[in-house]
């Protein structure tokens, strides 16, 4: 075979020289000691080895002793929904250190309690309880979900319970005291506000007999979001939902006091207008509100004039019903198509002259 001839200006000893010191041949990582690529590529590489080496159990649990880190960071900077997901993010791993678990769950309780999401704050607290009964700071921040949520019989089952866990805590037993306090004084609170209620004679959906003796039935669909029915100066203030049929969508009221007229409530509603009227058509002096009874045998619609009408006449004189805690009522564009059509099978008649002078009210009923 002929010889291979050597490139132009390169000798065959010094090409194998440059080789040997060029990075993409290298051989031996003692001779690139000095070299930080090399020192980068032998860490990656020991890391890699380790890595693989490495049981399952330690790999999760390296992980997720990083998200705990992460989410503590975040947490420190009051960014709770970050560090939310953060731990959320490092429980799913599977990992059988219950101690760190504990501790993730304790931090995403803390997270929640501070977004003021109680009930999920207590949730992730329980969890953290089962993995660690004695966890101090999670017994003390499951009762304050507790109050927080107005549960006070289970706020001093964690106390009784947690006693037991922790004897002579000075802690519980202060939390106890404070929490048999504060239900006593949300007893009393409970029974002024279910008096008021009673003194109204209101149409409640699914009460059973005269008296309401259980506020419960006022209890609103989502109550961390709309509170529900409360006394300010012995006057109720009700969360109310209005009902937009034309565009099939609402908008909850979650203080309507009720001396307050429904004119003033749409004034402050419409004054921006809605994403959703894209006609701008709804406004304070545009729109007609309506109450809607049902019963087995028939449907009444009753017209209330706004700008007369208070929340109370609406629920005490016209008895407008209350279903999951809140009233509701229908806004319609005076004279518009929907109005039309959603009220077509409907016909007048007409109230007692007390009630309809006091609100000026048009009745409608259904057709049979």
């Amino acid at each position: 075979m002929d010889k291979i001839p050597e490139l132009s200006g390169c000798k065959q000893s010094t090409s194998r020289k440059t080789h040997e010191n060029h990075n993409c041949f290298f051989n031996d990582f003692g001779n690139y000691k000095n070299n930080s690529l090399e020192l980068e590529n032998k860490t990656l590489i020991e890391a890699l080895k380790n890595f693989r080496l490495e049981p399952d159990d330690n790999i999760a649990k390296k992980l997720a002793d990083k998200y705990k880190e992460d989410g503590n960071l975040y947490f420190k900077s009051c960014k709770y929904k970050l560090a939310i997901i953060c731990y959320q993010e490092g429980l799913k791993l599977d990992f059988q250190n219950n101690e760190l678990r504990a501790q993730m769950l304790n931090n995403l309780s803390a997270s929640h309690f501070f977004l003021k999401n109680y009930r999920s704050s207590l949730g992730a607290a329980e969890e953290a309880l089962k993995l660690k009964p004695d966890y101090e700071k999670t017994i003390l921040r499951a009762i304050n979900c507790c109050i927080q949520l107005k549960d006070f019989d289970k706020s001093l089952d964690y106390c009784d319970k947690y006693l037991g866990q922790i004897p002579g805590s000075e802690k519980i037993e202060m939390e106890k005291r404070k929490m048999m306090k504060i239900k006593k004084l949300n007893e009393i609170e409970e029974q002024r506000l279910l008096n008021e209620i009673n003194k109204r004679k209101l149409h409640v959906v699914d009460q059973k007999g005269d008296i309401i003796e259980d506020l419960a039935i006022f209890n609103t669909l989502v109550p961390s979001i709309i509170p529900p029915v409360h006394l300010l100066k012995n006057r109720l203030v009700w969360p109310v939902i209005f009902l937009y049929p034309e565009y099939q969508t609402s908008f909850t009221i979650p203080e309507f006091h009720e001396d307050s007229t429904f004119y003033s409530q749409l004034v402050e509603i419409f004054s921006e207008r809605p994403s959703w009227d894209i006609e701008d058509k709804y406004n304070a002096d545009t729109v007609n509100i309506y109450c809607e009874f049902a019963s087995e045998t028939s449907t009444r619609v009753l017209k209330i004039e706004s700008q007369s009408c208070t929340l109370s006449d609406a629920l005490t004189l016209l008895r407008c019903p209350i279903e999951n805690g809140s009233p509701r009522f229908m806004i319609f564009v005076a004279g518009g198509q929907d109005e039309k059509e959603i009220l077509e099978d409907y016909v007048k008649y007409v109230f007692k002259d007390s009630i309809a002078s006091k609100c000026k009210v048009k009745g409608h009923r259904s057709k049979k």
